[in-house]
């Protein structure tokens, strides 16, 4: 496993245990910010040729659409690095006491902005990880898991963090700590799919006549959890 491979799993790591802030104190939270920080400066120096590409040769459907989630993601990456200094409690070395009501709500949306982009980021890289699968099962756990993660996503109301509907997240502190993470794991991977089936559409968008197969288990997996479990409060 070479090195970049190693930063992409930690920053997934680090991604999914910063989005569960119900089973880490803050202090946790913030030293786990901090290590996302250095892993993500890795991560651009390792992929810094890419910096190079940008304004080299045609822009077809794909590549406008990997450079518009890549820009998005360093954007809302920065605003959340940065919000999250203006609220920080353990690294007071600054003085940003005015600016604390704007650095929570700047890194409530940021914060989930980074989740939702990364997994597109993740799923527009997905296919060559795919490719090397042989077998059907892996390909339908994961759908299986993002329709998890898309009811979820829909239960946990992300949408309005995005929009800034809401500006208090609302957690569940009596959560079993492995649900919590299996539940992150789960949206990441439905934000993942829906990334993967993009990228698959803007590539060859002539032969999505028909839903994809992923895309339609997902929905059906979401509507059965609808009918298992309840409609969530937020539908």
């Amino acid at each position: 496993m070479n090195i970049k491979r190693i930063i992409d799993i930690l920053m997934t790591v680090s991604l999914i245990f910063l989005m569960s802030l119900q089973i880490t104190d803050n202090e946790i939270h913030e030293y786990i910010g901090i290590a996302m920080i250095m892993l993500v400066i890795i991560h651009q120096y390792l992929n810094r040729k890419w910096f190079t590409t940008v304004f080299k040769g045609r822009y077809k459907a794909v590549r406008i659409l990997s450079l518009t989630v890549n820009l998005a993601l360093i954007s809302a990456f920065i605003l959340s690095a940065v919000s999250g200094m203006i609220i920080s409690e353990t690294f007071t070395f600054m003085n940003f006491e005015r600016l604390t009501d704007f650095g929570r709500t700047a890194h409530i949306c940021s914060s989930y902005w980074c989740f939702v982009l990364m997994g597109l980021h993740v799923g527009m890289h997905w296919g060559a990880v795919t490719a090397k699968i042989k077998s059907l099962w892996p390909v339908i756990a994961g759908v299986i898991f993002s329709g998890w993660g898309m009811y979820r996503f829909i239960a946990a109301n992300i949408a309005d963090y995005l929009v800034l509907n809401s500006r208090f997240v609302f957690l569940d502190y009596d959560k079993n700590s492995l649900l919590v993470i299996l539940e992150n794991i789960a949206m990441l991977s439905f934000c993942v799919l829906i990334g993967h089936e993009l990228c698959a559409f803007t590539a060859m968008p002539r032969e999505w006549r028909r839903p994809s197969a992923n895309t339609a288990g997902m929905f059906m997996v979401c509507f059965l959890l609808i009918l298992i479990l309840g409609r969530p409060e937020t539908f």
